[in-house]
């Protein structure tokens, strides 16, 4: 489960607890915190002060404390997380593996593809390992998925930067594709 995973259970855990989802800047802080950022580096990112960022992300630690029971803080806000995400999605089926990937520039530990990414490249099911041939199509597939999302991200309000950010692809080429 990577960092927009868990930044979209989360959201949706709030929303069926509250009515209400968060924002852009909490989603950004909530991704910075996981991520190790300071509140100072999301702020700029976001065109912001540290002091409003620091001011939201005390109202994001509040929602979080009464969504998930518990008193969150910037200092146990991961470890929290990886609990409640790990002890939630026991009735939910993963391939193979499971792992949460807060850094979503990183590879994870282990490459794991779901039985539909599977089926569609011919790969077998059972040992989820494609060939490389069949794990480029598997990469170009979802690279695909992301570039076909930018037009519709837009057109609900988002930045160039934020959508870059969340579909973890480059600002130059979702700027060129708003254009």
């Amino acid at each position: 489960m990577d960092v927009q995973e868990v930044l979209k259970y989360i959201d949706e855990l709030i929303m069926a607890k509250t009515g209400k989802q968060l924002d852009t800047l909490q989603l950004a802080l909530l991704k910075g915190v996981l991520n190790g950022q300071k509140y100072k580096d999301i702020a700029e990112e976001y065109n912001c002060t540290p002091g409003h960022a620091k001011d939201e992300a005390y109202e994001l630690w509040r929602i979080l404390s009464k969504t998930l029971g518990e008193d969150v803080n910037r200092a146990n806000v991961r470890a929290i997380i990886e609990r409640i995400v790990i002890k939630n999605s026991q009735n939910l089926q993963f391939p193979n593996s499971f792992n949460i990937n807060f850094c979503s520039n990183s590879t994870p530990i282990s490459k794991t593809y779901t039985p539909e990414e599977l089926e569609l490249v011919g790969g077998d099911n059972t040992k989820n390992s494609p060939t490389k041939n069949q794990e480029d199509i598997i990469k170009n597939t979802r690279r695909k998925a992301k570039l076909e999302t930018v037009p519709h991200l837009a057109q609900m309000g988002l930045t160039a930067s934020q959508i870059a950010q969340a579909l973890d692809l480059p600002l130059a080429e979702v700027q060129e594709l708003m254009s």
